[in-house]
C-alpha cells in the first residue's frame, strides 16, 4: 500500500470512529434524560390574550360613479357639429359641450349648443362627429363628482346587516396606498331577482377629484364593533375540520383548549370561551406539540 493511500484509511478510520463517539454519546444523554423524567422542550413563540375593539366587517367590490350623473341631449335634430369639451374635463353649468349642425336644405341655421345641466366632469360622449342626432339622443354624459359615490351589490344573506350611515373605507387600483372613507347614503328597496342582490350606494369626499367615475373600488363596510373582546393573533387559532382549539403555554408545558371563535379578521381572532384574558397562546411551534409537551418560550409578544 502505498504511503498517500495509507494516510487516507488511517484519517477516513479516525474520521469514523469521532462520529461513532458522538453518537454514543447522544444515544446515552438521551436515555439519562428519559431515566431522569426530562425531555427536550420544544420552541415556540407566544402572544398573550388580550381585550380589544375588534371590527366586524364586510368586504365587497364596487363601482365609482359620479354622485349625479345626467345625459345630455340637444334640442334640435342635426349632425354633432363640433365637441367643445373633451372626456375628462371639468364643466360648469351653462358651459357649451358641443355644437350641432340643424341645416336644412335652402336654409341656413345657426349652429345649436348643448349645455352642461350641472357642475362636474363631461365623462363620455355617445356619438363621433357626424352622426345624426334628436332631441331623443344623448350626445355625452356630464357627473358631478365632488362627492361620489360608491355602488356595490349586496347578497340577500347579507343585506339585512346594512343600514344607512354606516361607515365604509375604500382604495382604488390607481390610489393603492390611499384610503378614502364614506358612509352608506342610500339602499335599494328590493333585490335583483336575477342576481338576489341588492344595491348600496356610499358617498364619499373626493379630495383633489382623483376619484373618477368608472374606477374600480374595494370596499370594507363597518358593521359593528366588539368592545372589551377577548382577541388573540390568528395565527393561534388552530382549525381542523369541525375543532377550533389553541395551545396554552402553562407552567412550561403546552395545554389544548378548545375555543369558541367569534369575529376573525386577517391578523386577529375573537374568542368567545376557552381562554381567560391574561393567558399565553402558542402562535409558532404549535404544529410540534401535544397535550403535555414541554415548551421554551422564545419569542413572547
Amino acid at each position: 500500500m502505498s504511503p498517500r493511500r495509507r494516510n487516507a484509511f488511517i484519517i477516513l478510520a479516525v474520521v469514523m470512529l469521532l462520529v461513532l463517539v458522538r453518537a454514543g454519546q447522544r444515544i446515552i444523554s438521551s436515555r439519562n434524560a428519559l431515566k431522569n423524567g426530562h425531555s427536550s422542550a420544544v420552541p415556540v413563540a407566544v402572544a398573550k390574550v388580550q381585550k380589544e375593539t375588534i371590527l366586524d366587517t364586510l368586504e365587497l367590490t364596487g363601482d365609482i360613479r359620479g354622485l349625479n350623473e345626467a345625459r345630455v341631449f340637444p334640442k334640435v335634430p342635426g349632425r354633432l357639429l363640433r365637441k367643445v369639451k373633451g372626456e375628462g374635463d371639468i364643466v360648469k353649468k351653462g358651459d357649451v359641450l358641443a355644437l350641432v349642425d340643424r341645416d336644412e336644405p335652402a336654409l341656413k341655421f345657426a349652429a345649436a349648443e348643448v349645455t352642461a345641466p350641472l357642475d362636474g366632469v363631461l365623462t363620455r360622449y355617445f356619438l363621433d362627429l357626424g352622426q345624426n342626432v334628436t332631441p331623443a339622443t344623448p350626445v355625452c354624459e356630464v357627473a358631478e363628482v365632488s362627492p361620489v359615490k360608491v355602488v356595490v351589490k349586496v347578497t340577500e344573506k347579507e343585506f339585512p346587516r346594512i343600514r344607512l350611515g354606516l361607515s365604509a373605507s375604500f382604495t382604488c387600483d390607481a390610489y393603492p396606498d390611499q384610503t378614502f372613507e364614506g358612509r352608506v347614503t342610500k339602499m335599494s328597496d328590493a333585490l335583483d331577482s336575477a342576481t338576489r342582490s341588492a344595491e348600496v350606494e356610499i358617498e364619499a369626499r373626493n379630495p383633489g377629484q382623483k376619484l373618477k367615475p368608472g374606477m374600480f373600488a374595494r370596499v370594507e363596510l363597518k358593521l359593528a364593533a366588539h368592545e372589551g373582546a377577548l382577541v388573540i393573533p390568528r395565527d393561534a387559532l388552530i382549525e381542523m375540520g369541525e375543532s377550533r382549539y389553541v395551545f396554552v403555554a402553562a407552567d412550561g408545558k403546552a395545554q389544548r383548549r378548545d375555543v369558541q371563535p367569534g369575529m376573525t379578521r386577517e391578523t386577529r381572532a375573537e374568542i368567545l370561551k376557552g381562554v381567560s384574558e391574561g393567558e399565553t397562546v402558542i402562535t409558532v411551534g404549535w404544529q410540534n406539540v401535544t397535550e403535555g409537551t414541554p415548551v421554551e418560550v422564545v419569542e413572547a409578544k
